[in-house]
C-alpha cells in the first residue's frame, strides 16, 4: 500500500484537498441527506429503510458526479438516472449481503449446535445457560465456535471492501456496477481500507433504517460527521482509487 497515490498518504490527500470543493458544489445534496436520515425518528418503522436509502443515494449521486466534473444540479441536488442506478445497485447490494449472511448464519448455528451437541447430548437448546456450559465446555472445538461469528464478520468486510467502486462506476459508466466492478477491486483491499474508515460512518447511518429511533439530536449530528465531513472525503478517495484501477485494467 505504498504504490505512489495509492498510498494511505495518496489517498487521504486526494480525499481531503478536494472536500471543500466537494462541499461547496454538493452541500444542498447533502443537507437533504442528512435531513432524511433525521427523518426516521419520526417515520413509521415500514419507511426508515427507504429514507436512509434515498439519502446515501442522493449524497453519492451528488458527490461521484461533482468527482468526475459532470453537471450536479443545483447545489448537487437532483434525481436523474444516476440515482436511479444508484438506487438499483444498492438494493442489489443489500439482497446480496441479505443473501451471504443469512448462509453465514446458517454456517454458524451449525457449528455451535455441533459443538455443543457433542459436549452435552443432552443440550436444553432453550436455555441459554446450557448452550453456554457446553460450549464452554467443548474445549479446542468450543474455540472453533466461537471464533467462526469472527470469520463471518471478516468475510463480510472483505466483501464490502471489494464491493467499493459500486458507486463511482455506476456514475462513471452510466449502468448498474455492482459485480461487474468487482474485478477493479482485485488486490486493493488493502488501499480500500482509506476510504472504507472514511465511508464507514455513512454506512453506519444506514442502521437507523432497522434500528429504534435513536433521538434527533444524536442521528443529526452523526449523520451530520457522515455525509457533511467524512462522505466528500470519501467519494474523492474512492474516485481517485477508481480510475486508477480502471487505467491499469485498460492498459
Amino acid at each position: 500500500m505504498t504504490d505512489g497515490s495509492a498510498s494511505v498518504g495518496g489517498l487521504l490527500k486526494a480525499g481531503f484537498s478536494r472536500m471543500g470543493a466537494a462541499q461547496a458544489s454538493c452541500w444542498g445534496a447533502l443537507v437533504v441527506a442528512i435531513a432524511l436520515t433525521v427523518s426516521t425518528n419520526i417515520l413509521p418503522p415500514g419507511l426508515r429503510l427507504p429514507a436512509v436509502l434515498l439519502a446515501a443515494v442522493i449524497a453519492q449521486g451528488a458527490l461521484f458526479r461533482h468527482a468526475f466534473g459532470r453537471a450536479s444540479g443545483l447545489k448537487g441536488l437532483r434525481w436523474g438516472r444516476d440515482e436511479w442506478r444508484l438506487l438499483g445497485a444498492h438494493l442489489m447490494v443489500l439482497g446480496l449481503f441479505l443473501l451471504i449472511g443469512s448462509i453465514l448464519l446458517i454456517v454458524i448455528g451449525a457449528i455451535a449446535l455441533g459443538v455443543a451437541r457433542v459436549s452435552a447430548p443432552q443440550l436444553d437448546a432453550s436455555s441459554a445457560q446450557a448452550w453456554r456450559d457446553a460450549l464452554a465446555n467443548a474445549g479446542p472445538a468450543g474455540l472453533v465456535a466461537g471464533l467462526a461469528p469472527l470469520a463471518a464478520l471478516a468475510i463480510l468486510i472483505w466483501l464490502g471492501l471489494r464491493l467499493s467502486f459500486m458507486a463511482p462506476a455506476t456514475v462513471a459508466e452510466s449502468g448498474v456496477r455492482v459485480l461487474s466492478a468487482f474485478p477493479l477491486t482485485r488486490g486493493k483491499v488493502p488501499a480500500l481500507l482509506v476510504p472504507g474508515i472514511l465511508g464507514l460512518p455513512m454506512a453506519a447511518s444506514l442502521i437507523h433504517g432497522f434500528a429504534p429511533p435513536q433521538g434527533v439530536v444524536f442521528t443529526a449530528g452523526s449523520a451530520t460527521i457522515a455525509y457533511l465531513l467524512l462522505a466528500p472525503a470519501w467519494s474523492g478517495a474512492l474516485a481517485h482509487l477508481y480510475r486508477q484501477s480502471a487505467v491499469t485494467q485498460d492498459a
